[in-house]
């Protein structure tokens, strides 16, 4: 029986290594990914707890769930509809405003650099839109 040249076992060995390796880094993603899809699915449940609940007087936190990459959070009016809310930028910017210190808490950091962004929707009693207000990860940044 001839003998193996002593560059085909190193080169056999290597690639054993590498595809040993490969296994393990592969394991290690889904692993991290797992890992990151609880903690989304963890975060959306806190959101979620308690509803529905009052956002504020004349206005319900009814649902929180994705929408695609939004985290949408939908707000019902109680009492107004869409024709009789007039000009509502100025409600949008204010809105905006309080959802900015939502970029301080961990949570919402860990959605934000995956990606997601949350949006506040503001509907009235037959699901007509006033508003949405978005927060990415951007405006974060500011």
């Amino acid at each position: 029986m001839k003998k193996s040249p002593p560059w085909l076992i190193a080169l056999v060995l290597v690639a054993g290594l590498a595809i040993i390796a490969g296994g393990w880094w592969q394991a290690e993603r889904r692993t991290r990914e797992n890992d990151a899809a609880a903690k989304v699915q963890a975060v959306l449940a806190g959101f979620q707890q308690g509803l529905p609940r009052e956002y504020a007087p004349g206005l319900l936190l009814e649902r929180v769930a994705f929408e695609g990459p939004a985290l949408v959070m939908t707000i019902r009016a109680l009492s107004r509809s869409v024709p009789e809310a007039g000009n509502t930028a100025d409600v949008a910017r204010a809105e905006k405003a309080l959802m900015l210190p939502l970029c301080e808490y961990p949570d919402v950091v860990f959605l934000l650099s995956r990606g997601v962004v949350l949006k506040r929707r503001f509907v009235d009693s037959q699901d007509r839109l006033f508003f949405e207000v978005t927060l990415a990860a951007a405006d974060c940044r500011r």
